[in-house]
Formats: C-alpha cells, sequence, structure tokens
C-alpha cells in the first residue's frame, strides 16, 4: 500500500514538472517567434528630435502595416506639423511611420512603414474564459517584455466591452499585442488598474479597421480629424439611442422615486455620509456614472454619463435658514478638462417647470466641440421648490454628445421621476 501510494506521489511530481516546464516552453516560444514582430512606437518632437510619447505596436495583416492605440499617437494626430511617428525595433532599427487610420471609439490606430518589418501576426476570436494569455510590449522603455495572465472574460457593466486581463500592464506596453496559445492576437494592450487588472481591446475592432483599408488598397485617410469627428458623432448617437432602450431601475431618495441604474451601462452608488444627531441638516446623496472616457489628447476626454440627486431636509431649522443652506448646495461642476482651444463658452437658460407634481427651478447649459461638429457638452441641474424643510437636487452631466439626443434623455429621466405621498 505505501509503495503504490509512493508510486502515484511521483506520477503527480511528475506531472507538475512536465506542466510547468510547458508552460515555460509556451512563454518563450511565443517570445522568439514574435519579438521579431513588435516594434516601439515613438511620438518625436521635430525640433528637439526627442521622444515626447513611447508605446508598442505590432505587424498585421501585411509586413509593413502596424497597430497600436490610438492614444500612443495622439500627440502626432493633434499636431502632425510638430511631430514625428518612428518605430525602433528590438536590434536598434529604427524608421519613420505613417499614419493610416485611427478608430478613437476602441483606441486603435494602423501604421505603415516604408519597408517589410516582419512576419505580420494573425488575429484570433477571444478565447474561452480562464485561457492562458500572452501580453507583450516594451515596459517603461526597458525593451522587449512578455507578461503572462489569463482572460477573465468581457467585462459585462463596462461601455467598451473591453476583455479583463489578470497580468500587469506597464507603460509603455499600450498598444501592444495579447496573444492565446497559438500566438494569435485577441487583444490589443490599452489600460492598467494596477494590482494585477489590465484591460485589453478585442481584436475584433482592429480587423475591421484593416478590412476597410484592405479595400482601399491602404491608402491614408485623407481627413483624419473628419474622421474622428464621424466616430465620435456616430458613436454619441448610437450611445444615447441604447442608453434609452436599456432597462432602467428606479431608487428612491427622500419622497422621490427616480431613474437609477441603467442596465449594461450605468451604475449608481450612494455616497450620503454617516447620520448625526446633532446635524442641523440631513442630507441623502445618489451618485450614477457610466465607465465610458474615449481619449482624444491630454486633459480631452469624452463619452461619460453621469447624474446625481441629492435630498436635503431640516425639522431644526426655520424656513429662511434652510433655504439659505439649500441655496448653497445647489451648484454643479462639470468633470471636464476642455480648454477654449477645445470648446465654446457654456450659454445657459433658466425657467420654472412642473416635474413630479412638484415645481423644480431648471438649468440647461451647452458649449460646443471647436474641432468636432454636432458634439456638445450638456449640463442640466434642477432644484426643487416650494417646500420649507426639504428638498432635492439633480444634476445631468452629457459629455459629448448630440444636443438634441441629449435632451431627449433628459426629459425621459425627469418624466420618470415619481413623488412618493
Amino acid at each position: 500500500m505505501y509503495r503504490f501510494l509512493l508510486k502515484i506521489l511521483w506520477v503527480c511530481v511528475a506531472l507538475t514538472v512536465v506542466r510547468s516546464a510547458h508552460a515555460q516552453i509556451d512563454s518563450s516560444s511565443i517570445y522568439k517567434d514574435v519579438e521579431q514582430s513588435v516594434y516601439q512606437i515613438q511620438v518625436v518632437n521635430q525640433l528637439s528630435r526627442k521622444k515626447t510619447a513611447i508605446g508598442s505596436g505590432f505587424v498585421v495583416l501585411e509586413p509593413n502595416i502596424l497597430a497600436t492605440n490610438y492614444h500612443v499617437v495622439s500627440t502626432y494626430v493633434n499636431d502632425p506639423e510638430g511631430f514625428d511617428l518612428d518605430y525602433l525595433s528590438t536590434s536598434g532599427k529604427t524608421g519613420k511611420l505613417e499614419l493610416l487610420a485611427v478608430d478613437v471609439i476602441h483606441d486603435l490606430a494602423v501604421l505603415r512603414a516604408d519597408e517589410p518589418l516582419g512576419l505580420p501576426l494573425s488575429i484570433a476570436p477571444v478565447p474561452q474564459k480562464g485561457a492562458r494569455l500572452y501580453s507583450l510590449g516594451n515596459p517603461l522603455d526597458l525593451g522587449f517584455s512578455i507578461i503572462e495572465g489569463t482572460n477573465n472574460g468581457v467585462m459585462k457593466n463596462s461601455d467598451d466591452s473591453n476583455i479583463l486581463f489578470s497580468g500587469s500592464l506597464n507603460p509603455g506596453m499600450s498598444g501592444g499585442p495579447t496573444l492565446n496559445e497559438q500566438g494569435s492576437v485577441i487583444g490589443v494592450n490599452v489600460a492598467t488598474s494596477g494590482n494585477e487588472i489590465s484591460f485589453l481591446v478585442p481584436a475584433q475592432y482592429l480587423a475591421i479597421i484593416l478590412e476597410r483599408l484592405k479595400l482601399t488598397g491602404f491608402e491614408p485617410d485623407g481627413d483624419i480629424d473628419q474622421r474622428i469627428a464621424e466616430q465620435l458623432q456616430d458613436h454619441a448617437a448610437k450611445y444615447i439611442n441604447d442608453l434609452g432602450k436599456a432597462k432602467w431601475t428606479n431608487l428612491s431618495i427622500g419622497k422621490l422615486k427616480v431613474p437609477g441604474d441603467i442596465d449594461g451601462f450605468v451604475r449608481c452608488w450612494d455616497n450620503s455620509s454617516k447620520a448625526d444627531p446633532d446635524d442641523l441638516m440631513r442630507v441623502n446623496y445618489t451618485r450614477c456614472s457610466n465607465d465610458s472616457n474615449i481619449y482624444l489628447d491630454d486633459g480631452l476626454e469624452v463619452g461619460s454619463f453621469a447624474y446625481e440627486y441629492i435630498w436635503l431636509s431640516s425639522d431644526k431649522m426655520i424656513a429662511p435658514r434652510f433655504y439659505r443652506s439649500y441655496e448653497t448646495q445647489n451648484s454643479s461642476v462639470l468633470d471636464n478638462s476642455a480648454g477654449k482651444n477645445d470648446v465654446t463658452n457654456f450659454v445657459c437658460h433658466t425657467g420654472f417647470t412642473q416635474v413630479a407634481e412638484q415645481e423644480y427651478k431648471m438649468t440647461v447649459c451647452r458649449r460646443d466641440y471647436l474641432n468636432y461638429a454636432g458634439l456638445s457638452d450638456v449640463m442640466v441641474t434642477g432644484a426643487m421648490v416650494g417646500h420649507k424643510q426639504q428638498g432635492m437636487l439633480f444634476n445631468l452631466d452629457m459629455i459629448g454628445v448630440d444636443f438634441e439626443s441629449g435632451m431627449q434623455l433628459a426629459q425621459r429621466m425627469l418624466g420618470d421621476f415619481k413623488w412618493q405621498k
């Protein structure tokens, strides 16, 4: 019996060693096979000839075609007269790159070199959850590297349907490929949240761009800015439409029932402070937001959608004092750092209207994007009036939307307010 158990133990140990060796062989084999197909992408200042941004890229479809992230090359896209795009191989070889196309919605860009760079990597569907993956790139400008991780599935509560990768991507790896165990690209490195949690853009979106370019003989898009504007307009229109069709839940705030989570798009969190018996005013605060930020340039992102409810009440303050305190709470600041070169000044309109059988002071503010026609930032704020010792504030912020579509969605939200008697 003892010898039998000993044999089983040795078999288990042997299998463990074989599996470990196999995993190491897979990793080293992938490293060797694709090293010549992965490059560092550099954005270089034309005056100083110094790098201002770096990322990774990989050869795909044709020997002189590379894919990367849009955010890696965004400085060049927004100022092509002041910057160049270069590549750097693991052997130290450098050369110039030409921008062919971008997809800002999925943070992708396609580039072309003036000579063959390596063997194109193939594109494959996302493997089953739990599959082993290998992410490649140039972390922290330290040279070629490979990170092993696991496919944790496509994110269900996110707008962009990115892949959750249980590996730690470092700065400089953005734009590099993530491969399955057969060496095919299933995703493009895009971001990390630290703690071994990173995100990948599914390679299917890259395949769409490549197919379009193939049909045109890889002619570069003539007006990149116009193409970006069209992508943003189409995405904004579809997004607002999808929000309207999604399942809306309700939540209670004070004496009101209001829209809460929007299934697959928006999640709500209670941020109320802990109640203190000595407080003169009780405040209940709920904030709801999506998880969509489309990167355009440093300090400029669009796509966010957020709303918040603040219910205030007091039985310890006389009406005039409560009203003064209530007024100080009625303010909203847009969480967006677009500057004067990006957008117009806000234009606001204020009036009174009935919402859920209550009178509200409503303000609508709008500013338009200078370089992306048809896109606006919209702020809708509302303050319930007519009550001596209670009130409710509502703020809705929409970044980079079609104004008319955004206002239709705001009306839908306000129409779902219900007063609980």
